[in-house]
């Protein structure tokens, strides 16, 4: 299957007329930046995979977006949502693990975000990039394309203007400069979640309550 053009970034861009981001239009970061995830405020909605995929592909399909929503039962049903969160150097375990040189997926200290050389990269046959990643966020999706997605902050001719930032309904994601050391952004949605289901839901899992039909059958 071809790759369509890009599209027209002037279309797909919320808030037109608008300098910053959110409700409140609060103004971008200056120099680095990342999509802060609030797991507590998520709904699992996906309005955010959707925009991004629409603004990167100009199509409706979440299997092209950089941000990935999981949804689990801890036992209440609880959404996180999974995106880069634009490492540090030393902390930039795909740039490490991309075996060409230089690296096909790198920060680009110009644009300020992650970025990925398509026509190098090597593609799901290698993917060293997610398998190095403790979130596993690079992503592929070889049915369309075969190179490495990840979060450019929907960055285009030097303005950042995340989508799924302008778009999610409950305010459950932020773009604003470093303010906490990124490890709890770095870490699995799979470990995010057992430690939500502590936080909401403080029961042991052999003293949660269990439904009438596994305690007496059908």
């Amino acid at each position: 299957m071809s790759e369509p053009t890009q599209p027209e970034t002037k279309e797909l861009v919320l808030g037109k007329g608008r300098q910053g981001w959110g409700a409140e239009d609060m103004p971008p970061p200056e120099k680095a930046g990342l999509i802060q995830t609030r797991w507590d405020k998520c709904v699992g909605c996906g309005a955010c995979e959707v925009a991004c995929a629409m603004f990167h592909y100009g199509v409706l399909n979440r299997e092209l977006s950089r941000i990935r929503i999981f949804r689990y039962q801890l036992p209440l049903p609880k959404s996180v949502q999974n995106v880069c969160c634009q490492c540090t150097e030393e902390e930039r375990e795909c740039q490490k693990a991309c075996p060409l040189d230089p690296p096909v997926i790198h920060y680009d200290e110009e644009k300020l975000h992650m970025t990925v050389d398509m026509d190098r990269c090597l593609g799901s046959s290698c993917a060293e990039c997610a398998a190095a990643c403790p979130a596993e966020v690079p992503r592929f999706y070889p049915e369309f394309h075969d190179h490495s997605m990840v979060c450019d902050l929907c960055e285009r001719d030097g303005v950042r203007k995340p989508q799924c930032v302008e778009i999610c309904p409950h305010h459950a994601l932020e773009f604003m400069r470093p303010q906490f050391p990124p490890h709890l952004e770095r870490i699995h949605p799979d470990d995010k979640a057992e430690y939500l289901s502590k936080r909401l839901y403080p029961l042991p899992k052999d003293k949660v309550q269990h439904p009438p039909e596994d305690i007496w059958g059908e």
